[in-house]
């Protein structure tokens, strides 16, 4: 009567290996790491969003399809690549709209920016649009073995009017940042860089764009 038992028991021993084989072969081993950018120190985070006496809505910001994840690109001449065993704590365009947000906090208080998430009801004023082609840390042809890149972050700013449809303005905004050394964290800190002297550079003429638009006589 305890034959089956026996059977079943020697089964599982024979199973055993095989499972602990697909373990080790499923083990997925080092943990990438994670970064991130556009993150200012703690003492710089002053002002509350939101109390801006104007209001400029941000379109969902889109990226390139080989940017628009959570992986850090490098381009060698017509060929790019992918860093190893390293990504973007989140898909870099959440990383970049939050950077922006930050910006126009610190640096326009007067203008709130509205998230893509968030419709105000009675608001009918202008609408931030913007199409990133470029984030990448760029390794020139010339360069040797181990030669630090030079990260780009480049893309088209459009402001538009749901009551005019016709597009307002447009201009591309591009920042090149070297890295101090062909490294991991070099490299996020040459982004970095990139993406505050870029959407600075935003902040600053959509603010003359929207004051001269909404008051084309006596704008700033």
């Amino acid at each position: 009567m305890r034959k089956p038992y026996r059977k079943a028991a020697l089964i599982c021993l024979l199973i055993l290996p095989c499972l602990t084989a697909c373990g080790s072969l499923l083990d997925s081993g080092k943990p990438d790491n994670l970064f991130r950018f556009g993150v200012p120190d703690a003492e710089k985070l002053q002002g509350v969003a939101g109390t801006g006496a104007r209001t400029l809505a941000l379109a969902r910001i889109r990226f390139a399809p080989e940017i628009e994840g959570d992986r850090i690109m490098t381009a060698h001449g017509d060929t790019v690549l992918y860093v190893k065993d390293a990504r973007w704590a989140a898909p870099a365009p959440d990383l970049y709209t939050q950077a922006l947000l930050r910006q126009y906090r610190s640096r326009a208080p007067d203008l709130y920016l509205a998230p893509p998430r968030e419709r105000p009801g009675q608001r009918t004023g202008s609408v931030l649009r913007l199409e990133i082609d470029r984030f990448e840390a760029r390794y020139g042809g010339q360069a040797g073995k181990g030669s630090a890149p030079i990260v780009l972050v480049s893309g088209v700013a459009t402001l538009t009017n749901p009551a005019r449809v016709e597009e307002i303005v447009s201009q591309r905004f591009s920042a090149q940042e070297p890295a101090t050394a062909n490294g991991k964290a070099a490299i996020v800190e040459a982004f970095d860089r990139a993406v505050a002297r870029q959407t600075g550079d935003l902040v600053d003429w959509s603010l003359k764009a929207v004051a001269e638009f909404e008051n084309p006589e006596g704008g700033q």
